[in-house]
């Protein structure tokens, strides 16, 4: 198998159906209220996705409530969570079905005490403002370093687009890549032609 790829902060039927189309790994919705790309959750369930691409809900420490919520009206299959609560408790029945993985930095997940409680992690840039999406490109270096030592898949996000995803795969050789900001027209709006440039690039990594 290749890089995994998701294409994320999807907002309208009409972006994820030509996206769907070209067959990336997971697609992303937004799940978190304050957010320009947020997606109401029964909305994004009345839109139908092909078997095989994971439906990822995108969360800012969110309560457990909100987390029951989206994935059953979003029909998600990963709840991926940036700035989790201290008290999580991910043995219980909510997250037996689905994928939990956790976004943060770098510099945070080197620190981190909890690698063993996630599925998958992913390694972004850090805006307080703008949780994903930032275009900012993290520590490829850390992140390097990261691959190597954490014994879980890591996505690797922030700033990547059509013209460095490739790079960026070939210096970190992250399990998967993550892409919001960099093959987007504005915030919540994909340009089509670099979505599949940038999975075209990926795929040839």
């Amino acid at each position: 198998m290749g890089v995994f790829v998701k294409i994320c902060g999807i907002c309208s039927e009409g972006d994820l159906g030509q996206i769907s189309a070209l067959k990336p790994d997971a697609l992303g919705f937004i799940q978190w209220p304050k957010s320009k790309r947020y997606v109401e959750p029964k909305t994004v369930g009345q839109w139908e996705t092909p078997e095989g691409i994971k439906r990822v809900g995108v969360f800012v420490c969110p309560t457990e409530a909100e987390l029951a919520h989206a994935a059953q009206h979003a029909r998600l299959d990963v709840l991926q969570i940036h700035s989790a609560p201290d008290h999580w408790k991910l043995d219980r029945e909510l997250f037996q079905r689905l994928e939990v993985w956790r976004a943060l930095g770098p510099a945070e997940l080197y620190h981190s005490e909890s690698w063993f409680e996630y599925n998958r992690f992913l390694l972004d840039s850090y805006d307080p403002k703008t949780i994903g999406g930032t275009g900012k490109i993290c520590d490829w270096d850390m992140a390097k370093t990261l691959v190597c030592v954490v014994d879980k898949p890591i996505l690797l996000a922030g700033g990547l687009a059509p013209d460095n995803v490739a790079e960026a795969i070939s210096e970190v050789n992250p399990w998967g890549v993550d892409v919001s900001s960099g093959v987007e027209l504005e915030p919540g709006v994909k340009d089509i032609v670099k979505v599949k440039a940038f999975i075209a690039a990926c795929r040839g990594a």
